[in-house]
């Protein structure tokens, strides 16, 4: 059995893995769900990086660990396996990628962020909302999101955003990964679609590609058994 990491996506907390943690952990699995920085029970760092987080994570993480991470726990269980590779055992991208920010993106995320350190979220969540699921989201994938990404400060959304734009490139990365790979996406997932899943899996050395029918950016939260099935199959 293993011990699976989850790390959460952009703008909620741990409590997104609510309906797949169970799953993982009736097939015997031990699970940890950490906040990442301003986020749930996390205190603010204002200023934190990808690479800053993973390097705090990293000792908490038994070696040989399965890290799974969604959009921007993507992005971190990439900066782990970049820099603690000893932690990782088997990886898992989901609605993720590796290429670093576009000029225009970093522009978009910093209008972003300073509108949301002035603005506060109330307009922000409904848009993000709409954004990042699929097309026919169930009653309860909106309304979870919606309180999830509630529950967290401006700030702290703020502070992510900037963390985003400023990740590096890991596409170098990619052939190096020497680890099994299960690389999952979202079928109608517009924030990093389908293609971008694809330079994932055939960046890297024998992972696997699935993708999940209906879903959007927010697959784990919108189809969490067969997530977390995809995952358990992954793991055999």
């Amino acid at each position: 059995m293993a011990t699976i990491v989850l790390l959460h996506p952009f703008p909620v907390d741990h409590r997104f893995w609510d309906d797949v943690a169970p799953v993982l952990e009736a097939a015997g699995h031990q699970v940890m769900a950490p906040d990442l920085p301003g986020f749930g029970a996390s205190p603010a760092q204002p200023g934190w990086t990808m690479d800053a987080a993973a390097d705090q994570l990293a000792p908490s993480i038994p070696p040989g660990s399965v890290v799974a991470g969604l959009s921007m726990g993507g992005y971190l269980a990439q900066a782990i396996v970049a820099r603690h590779p000893d932690c990782v055992g088997r990886l898992v991208l989901a609605d993720t990628r590796a290429e670093g920010e576009t000029p225009e993106g970093l522009e978009a995320r910093r209008e972003a962020a300073d509108a949301l350190r002035r603005d506060g979220t109330a307009e922000f969540i409904p848009a993000f909302v709409a954004r990042a699921l699929g097309p026919a989201p169930s009653q309860h994938a909106v309304a979870r999101l919606t309180e999830l990404a509630s529950a967290q400060s401006a700030d702290a959304m703020a502070e992510a955003t900037v963390a985003i734009s400023r990740r590096p490139d890991r596409t170098d990365l990619l052939p190096r990964i020497a680890v099994p790979t299960l690389v999952i996406v979202g079928e109608h997932d517009g924030v990093t679609p389908p293609p971008l899943a694809t330079v994932l899996a055939q960046g890297i050395p024998h992972a696997q590609l699935a993708v999940i029918g209906g879903a959007g950016h927010m697959t784990a939260l919108e189809q969490p058994r067969e997530w977390a099935e995809l995952v358990l199959e992954f793991l055999g």
